[in-house]
């Protein structure tokens, strides 16, 4: 950790220096202290737009959760949904959940609804595929224990096949939390009147460059602490070594 702050630091002050001695203009890159400023004067307006980009993100990626566990698990317990469904899926993945965007804004108007369902779309593959993929994956010798006991195929499933699933959904979700941010910046890009994505926007147009190198700032700490809220998550729930295969 330690190692990670110097180096950020180290790099921030070549920056600086770099700013200093060549003298590009702060409208085309401004330097690390004016960046420091636009965050201490904007804090409130930036918390805002942070806290409004945040709560989408975790609302559509729990949304995406909930739906893509309960379709994988459909998809995997009974077999004959599998060439009706499977067909939908992919064509649904094949095309990027942002640009659905000027759809949803006609359907659903400007705010928090067309945004939520763009973020719900984009978590929802990898964490259905992911889950799918793991419960395919459980050690055969395991399989064979149950059936010689005498479990049912709903009991190998709650208590077998799904845990060893765990560590597979755990990386889609990590794989969806890695999508969300891009996915909402996209879709604050194409229409919205808030979140971080507006606010870029909205300060490139009125040239505040400081301000909108802040925003990136704030997009790289949520980023960062919803990848860290997921490995600790992950954490919590796979706390045993990993399925031998």
């Amino acid at each position: 950790m330690h190692k990670k702050i110097i180096a950020i630091l180290f790099l921030l002050t070549l920056w600086q220096l770099g700013v200093n001695l060549s003298g590009i203009p702060a409208y085309i890159l401004p330097s690390p202290i004016l960046i420091t400023c636009s965050l201490i004067e904007n804090h409130a307006l930036l918390l805002k737009h942070t806290f409004i980009s945040m709560a989408e993100i975790i609302v559509g990626l729990s949304i995406a959760v909930l739906l893509g566990t309960l379709s994988a698990i459909l998809l995997d317990y009974f077999d004959r949904l599998k060439p009706l469904i499977k067909p939908i899926l992919l064509t649904l993945q094949s095309t990027p959940p942002f640009v659905l965007m000027p759809v949803l804004l006609i359907w659903c108007g400007f705010g928090f609804t067309p945004k939520l369902i763009v973020i719900c779309l984009s978590c929802y593959f990898p964490i259905t595929v992911c889950l799918l993929d793991g419960l395919k994956r459980t050690p055969a010798n395991w399989l064979d224990m149950a059936s010689i006991m005498g479990a049912s195929k709903k009991s190998t499933l709650r208590y077998i096949r799904l845990p060893a699933a765990l560590p597979s959904l755990m990386s889609g979700i990590r794989l969806a939390a890695i999508h969300a941010p891009l996915t909402v910046l996209a879709a604050d890009w194409i229409g919205a009147s808030s979140g971080l994505g507006y606010l870029i926007m909205l300060s490139h147009g009125r040239l505040e460059i400081e301000l909108m190198f802040a925003c990136i700032v704030c997009i790289t700490l949520m980023t960062f602490a919803l990848n860290k809220g997921v490995t600790l998550l992950e954490k919590k729930l796979v706390f045993w070594p990993s399925t031998p295969s």
